[in-house]
C-alpha cells in the first residue's frame, strides 16, 4: 500500500471514528440520571432544635434536587441573600428530611413568613445539618432590667391591632406570634396604653438586633394574663430611671479589710432617688435611698466583692455625698451541707417528696462567715441562724414512729418535711433534730461541709404537697 493511500485510508477511518464518537456521546448525554428517594421522614425533635438559617450555597427546590421533576423555589442567589437578611421572617424551619438513593440528605424547610418552602441540600449525614441549612439561634441572651425598674410604653396602642406584645420575641419561632391573653390572640393594645410594666428577662434577636422583654408584672399584679408575653425594648422606657450620678447626689462604696488594705469597690455608685433632697458634704440619711429602693447599708451589703463577707458597716453613718466610704471586710468561707436521718445514713434529694429544702440567696448567707471562724452550738438550734433555716414547710402534722401504729408520737404535732410514701396510707416525715445536728458538727468551721440531721416519722400521706421554699438548692454538697 502506498504511503498516500494509507494516510488517506487513516483519514478516512479516523473521521468515522470521531463522528461515531460522537454519536455514542450525543447519546449518552441525552440519558440524564436522576437520583430517587429512599427515605422520606417528618423530623419530631423539640421544634426550637430544628430552626435554621440557609447557608447560600445551594438552592430551594419543590423536590429533592436531583430527583426527576424538581423544580426552583428559590435559587442560589436568593438562597444567599436570605442567609444576609436581618429580618427575622427569613429564619427557617426544618420539618422533614429525605435520603437519596446517592447518598445525599435534603431537608425540607419554610421561612417563618412562609414565603418559601422546599428541599435544601443537607449533606451526607442525617445527625446534623449541613450544605444549604445550619441551626440557628433565633435569639440569644441578653441583660434584662432590675426587676424594681418600672416601664411604660412608649410606642403608641391601638383599640384595633396589636403591633407590641407577642408570645415569643417576634419570629423567634415558626408560627408563634401575638400574644395570648384568656385563651384568645390579643387584637388591641388601649388597655395598656398607661400601664405599667416590670420585666424578668430580655432576649436579642439573632437578625434584627432588637431587644425584647419579657413581662413579669401589669401594675403590680404578676397574675394578669399579660404576664409572661414579649415586647420589644424600644417600644417602652422606664419611668423610675436612676438619676445620673454627680456629686451632690452619689456616694461610692469601697471595701477594705481590717488593715485598711482596698480589696474592692461597688460598680455603680450609691444615687440617691429623683426627688431626694441631697447636696455634696450631706451626710446620707440612713432613710435615703437610692431608685431601687436600698438605702446605703443595703446597697452595699449587696454588693460585696466575691469571696468576702462584711464584719463591720459602722463607716457608712458618716457616709457624704459626693465622698468615697468604706465597709470592712473579711476572708469569707462558706460551708457545704448533707443531709442525714437519726442513725446518720446519707438522705437523697428523692428521699424528699420536693426534694431537698430550697434556700434563698439570703438565707444561704448563714453559711458564710469569716475565714477561720468556728461553727458555734447555738447557731445549730432551733431558732440559730442555721438550724432555722431547716424547720420544715409542712407545720403541725400529727406524727407516729412507725407506718402501723395507731398512738401518735408524744411529742405530736411537727414541723418537717414529707418524705417519699411509706404504706398504710403513710408518708415518711422528716423533723430538725437540733441536738444531733449540734454533736456531728462539733469542731468544725465555717467552710467545713456540715451534716444536718433530721428525724425520720410516719405521717398520713397528703393528698398534695406544695412546697412554699423558695430560691435553690446551690447549698447541698
Amino acid at each position: 500500500m502506498k504511503s498516500g493511500m494509507k494516510k488517506s485510508l487513516y483519514l478516512g477511518l479516523a473521521a468515522i471514528s470521531l463522528v461515531a464518537a460522537g454519536a455514542a456521546s450525543s447519546t449518552t448525554a441525552s440519558a440524564k440520571s436522576y437520583a430517587t428517594v429512599k427515605t422520606n421522614k417528618t423530623l419530631t425533635t423539640t421544634a426550637s432544635t430544628r430552626n435554621v438559617a440557609l447557608t447560600g450555597t445551594n438552592a430551594i427546590y419543590t423536590k429533592a434536587g436531583t430527583v426527576k421533576g424538581a423544580k426552583l423555589v428559590a435559587t442560589k442567589t436568593t438562597a444567599k441573600k436570605l442567609a444576609a437578611s436581618t429580618s427575622g421572617k427569613n429564619n427557617f424551619r426544618a420539618y422533614k428530611v429525605a435520603t437519596t438513593n446517592r447518598g445525599s440528605v435534603y431537608y425540607k424547610v419554610v421561612s417563618f413568613d412562609g414565603t418559601y418552602r422546599g428541599w435544601v441540600y443537607g449533606g451526607k449525614s442525617t445527625s446534623a445539618f449541613a450544605g444549604g441549612v445550619k441551626s440557628y439561634d433565633t435569639t440569644t441572651s441578653a441583660t434584662a432590667p432590675s426587676s424594681t425598674a418600672k416601664y411604660k410604653l412608649s410606642a403608641s396602642t391601638s383599640s384595633t391591632a396589636n403591633t407590641l406584645f407577642y408570645s415569643q420575641p417576634q419570629y423567634a419561632e415558626y408560627k408563634i406570634g401575638r400574644a395570648k391573653v384568656s385563651g384568645s390572640v390579643l387584637t388591641s393594645t388601649s388597655a395598656y396604653a398607661d400601664s405599667t410594666f416590670t420585666f424578668s428577662a430580655a432576649e436579642k434577636a439573632s437578625r434584627e438586633g432588637d431587644t425584647w422583654y419579657q413581662i413579669a408584672s401589669v401594675d403590680g399584679s404578676t397574675t394578669n394574663g399579660l404576664v409572661g408575653a414579649w415586647v420589644k425594648s424600644s417600644n417602652v422606657s422606664q419611668t423610675n430611671a436612676e438619676p445620673t450620678a454627680t456629686d451632690n447626689n452619689s456616694v461610692t462604696v469601697e471595701y477594705e479589710t481590717s488593715n485598711g488594705n482596698v480589696v474592692g469597690t461597688a460598680s455603680d455608685k450609691f444615687i440617691a432617688a429623683s426627688g431626694t433632697s441631697t447636696t455634696e458634704g450631706q451626710t446620707v440619711s440612713s432613710s435615703d435611698q437610692n431608685t431601687d429602693g436600698d438605702t446605703l447599708t443595703e446597697f452595699a451589703t449587696a454588693n460585696v466583692p466575691s469571696g468576702y463577707t462584711i464584719t463591720s458597716t459602722s463607716q457608712l453613718a458618716s457616709a457624704t455625698y459626693g465622698g468615697t466610704t468604706y465597709v470592712t471586710v473579711a476572708k469569707a468561707d462558706t460551708s457545704k451541707v448533707s443531709f442525714v436521718d437519726g442513725n446518720y445514713n446519707s438522705l437523697s434529694s428523692s428521699d424528699f417528696a420536693d426534694g431537698y429544702p430550697s434556700l434563698t440567696t439570703t438565707q444561704q448567707e448563714a453559711l458564710t462567715a469569716s475565714d477561720g471562724t468556728a461553727f458555734s452550738s447555738s447557731d445549730f438550734a432551733t431558732s440559730g441562724s442555721i438550724g432555722s433555716l431547716f424547720s420544715g414547710t409542712s407545720t403541725n402534722v400529727t406524727v407516729y414512729d412507725d407506718a402501723t401504729t395507731t398512738t401518735a408520737d408524744t411529742n405530736s404535732p411537727l414541723s418537717g418535711y414529707y418524705g417519699q410514701t411509706a404504706s398504710n396510707g403513710r408518708s415518711y416525715f422528716y423533723v430538725y433534730d437540733a441536738t444531733k445536728t449540734q454533736s456531728a458538727n462539733s469542731g468544725l468551721s465555717y467552710g467545713d461541709t456540715i451534716k444536718i440531721v433530721f428525724d425520720k416519722y410516719y405521717a398520713t400521706t397528703p393528698s398534695t404537697t406544695t412546697t412554699t421554699d423558695t430560691g435553690n438548692t446551690n447549698y447541698v454538697d
